[in-house]
């Protein structure tokens, strides 16, 4: 539903920009006359006509005067794309302000307010977020990767890590509220166990999602050994750009960290 509503309120944005750009387009016409341009088609050539709204009379307009009256014609356009434009707003206003009225948390909202005493009893339609994630937690344990680490990195939640970008990672999960352990466990399609670097989940979707860094990118080796990963993953209903992220890094360029933002802004946010 959160999705939808990111679309309509970027569509309404939108919209709004457009009407205040035809708002201030329409200020030029206030001391226009009250005419407009007619046109009718007879034995195939388009002839034009001058309305007159005050007289309610036309005339018919010759090929050499109607450049006098473009601006006219301009400006019945910018008075019905403004109209147009008003009409879409108010559908695009009515629309969001429904949707966040349909919001199923409403429906959580109803036990979670309720008295400890009575939730004791009582089995939620709707499992609430915090029992979802207690629950996640229990089916994806971290640490599961067996590989000994070096170094001495560890994250703001005091996870051991491999490495300094994966701290960043992790802390920028922790510091927008995203649950993820590091290193779970993974059984993928062909019996192959694997330890993702990350797990993820989106709360508001409850969908789990898998971070990989690749912080070797630049080096050959490393390079065919990640894609054949990447590949087993596809094979697997994992796939990249849904369920499954990377960041990377090279011997010479490090990891972009606005990327990565825009990544956890777009996906869980």
């Amino acid at each position: 539903m959160k999705a939808i509503e990111k679309v309509i309120n970027e569509r309404l944005e939108e919209v709004n920009k457009l009407l205040n750009i035809s708002n201030k387009q329409l200020t030029k016409y206030s001391s226009t006359p009250d005419i407009h341009i007619q046109t009718s088609v007879t034995n195939g050539r388009e002839q034009f006509y001058c309305f007159d709204g005050t007289t309610h009379t036309r005339k018919y307009l010759k090929s050499c005067e109607i450049i006098k009256y473009a601006g006219i014609i301009q400006r019945d356009y910018d008075l019905l794309i403004n109209y147009k434009l008003q009409t879409i707003q108010k559908k695009l206003s009515r629309i969001s302000r429904d949707i966040r009225e349909a919001n199923l948390e409403q429906i959580t909202g109803i036990y979670e307010k309720m008295a400890s005493a009575k939730k004791a009893f009582i089995t939620p339609i709707i499992e609430s977020d915090e029992e979802f994630i207690a629950r996640w937690y229990e089916r994806n344990q971290g640490g599961q990767n067996t590989y000994p680490i070096e170094g001495n990195i560890f994250t703001a939640r005091g996870e051991h890590v491999r490495s300094k970008s994966e701290k960043i990672l992790a802390d920028l999960f922790e510091k927008n509220n995203i649950p993820y352990v590091y290193e779970p466990m993974l059984k993928l399609k062909n019996g192959h166990v694997v330890s993702p670097d990350f797990a993820l989940l989106n709360t508001r979707k409850r969908k789990t999602i898998y971070w990989e860094h690749l912080g070797l990118i630049d080096q050959e080796e490393y390079a065919v050994k990640n894609l054949l990963k990447l590949q087993r993953y596809e094979d697997s209903g994992i796939v990249l750009g849904e369920n499954l992220f990377i960041s990377m890094e090279s011997t010479k360029q490090g990891m972009n960290t606005k990327i990565v933002e825009m990544y956890i802004k777009n996906m869980f946010l």
